[in-house]
């Protein structure tokens, strides 16, 4: 029995629904999957990938992540839609709060990002004109979705009695991104994460957290905590990046 974890399936790419559908069942029908957010903006498409995964594994656990929060005009704002995915997950029989398995705690936290992330300051403010999510997520008349987010955490940080395997879609320590020097979208650093869901996931004492948002895997010990992303990806940062054009799922329990 063991857990695994990925990120970012895109679902809504036919390509990569064909992957999620290629799952044997019979593989991992004792194990657990951690699905760290980005199924799709489409609740249709969350709906049948959360539905075939479940069908293939013993227990699932999911976040959204920043696509599964853009809204269209069926969705008064982004905050309602948060709201009815989470409703659909307990439909679905998906875990979106706390849940000991397999000998560890799984812990799922809502997060959001914050420009104050990357403290140097915006390496290219011109990128960020057409970042989606400044066009496609409504908060209403909220200004601060990431304290939002964590408030609702709150009621799940304390002390937990076995080990602790925490997720988030958005990224926790600014060391898991590589320097903007490097990065293709120089501004990704601005809109990745904040150190506000580290504090968390250190308060209930984190062994492993798994995150995603940034395509760019990893899998890192820092400070006695195992950071792990495992983004399917997009099918052309596959081919760019001269990947297999496959579905990994990364084991982050037992260690």
């Amino acid at each position: 029995m063991s857990i695994f974890a990925i990120s970012d399936l895109h679902a809504d790419n036919r390509e990569n629904r064909e992957l999620v559908d290629q799952i044997n069942p019979l593989n991992f029908q004792d194990d657990s999957l951690i699905i760290a957010g980005d199924i799709s903006n489409k609740l249709s498409v969350i709906e049948s990938t959360l539905t075939s995964l479940a069908s293939k594994f013993k227990h699932l656990f999911f976040v959204p992540g920043n696509h599964e929060l853009w809204v269209a005009k069926d969705h008064e704002d982004s905050f309602q839609k948060f709201d009815q995915i989470l409703a659909l997950c307990d439909r679905l029989g998906i875990h979106t709060q706390p849940k000991l398995v397999d000998g560890a705690w799984v812990v799922p936290l809502f997060s959001w990002y914050e420009a104050g992330f990357y403290p140097a300051g915006d390496p290219n403010a011109a990128e960020l004109q057409g970042w989606s999510d400044f066009h496609l997520c409504n908060w209403g008349d909220e200004q601060a979705p990431l304290d939002l987010f964590l408030q609702k955490n709150r009621p799940n940080l304390h002390t937990y009695d076995r080990p602790v395997i925490s997720f988030s879609h958005f990224v926790p320590r600014l060391e898991l991104i590589p320097s903007p020097n490097v990065l293709f979208f120089k501004s990704l650093p601005l809109v990745a994460g904040s150190t506000k869901i580290d504090d968390q996931l250190r308060q209930i004492g984190s062994q492993v957290h798994v995150f995603g948002h940034t395509h760019i895997n990893r899998d890192l010990q820092i400070d006695q905590v195992r950071y792990v992303q495992n983004a399917l990806r997009y099918p052309r940062e596959r081919k760019m990046f001269n990947r297999a054009n496959v579905l990994n799922l990364v084991n982050v329990w037992p260690t």
